[in-house]
């Protein structure tokens, strides 16, 4: 919703804002369809690598502030608009599995707007769950769809 990109950055500024949190690396900014709702608009998206201090529920916790903080109202209804959208993908090699949060991300392999950026930054990670690096996710997807980098 809104300027796309700005939400973006604006999300990644008030990340790095946390004194224990420092972002490594910030893939480039892709366009593209909406995955599971034809009825939305195009979204961006990014893949940034982080070091933090914070344990995972923590760092759930400050993702949390910061998508109330950019607008990001609590709705029963998925995958619809918002401003902004975060998600923890990966925590290190932990595999993590409650009501609050699915560490790694249980949808990575089936989204090329998730893999690209993220081969971008670091093709040679490897997703605990998978025992495969992001590199080999994205050349299995079956996600067709079509990305389209944004530029600044």
């Amino acid at each position: 919703m809104n300027n796309r990109y700005l939400n973006i950055q604006s999300a990644v500024d008030m990340l790095s804002g946390n004194k224990a949190i420092d972002i490594l690396e910030t893939s480039g900014f892709y366009e593209s369809k909406a995955m599971y709702n034809d009825s939305l608009g195009n979204f961006y998206n990014a893949v940034i690598k982080i070091k933090t201090r914070l344990e995972a529920t923590s760092l759930l916790t400050f993702i949390k502030k910061i998508e109330k903080k950019m607008g990001r109202t609590n709705t029963n209804e998925r995958y619809s608009d918002r401003p902004i959208d975060i998600d923890i993908l990966s925590y290190g090699d932990e595999i993590i599995k409650t009501n609050q949060l699915v560490i790694p991300h249980p949808h990575i392999k089936e989204r090329k707007f998730v893999l690209k950026p993220w081969s971008d930054i670091d093709s040679n990670y490897i997703i605990a769950t998978e025992n495969k690096k992001i590199k080999e996710l994205l050349s299995r997807t079956s996600d067709t769809s079509i990305l389209t980098k944004v530029k600044k």
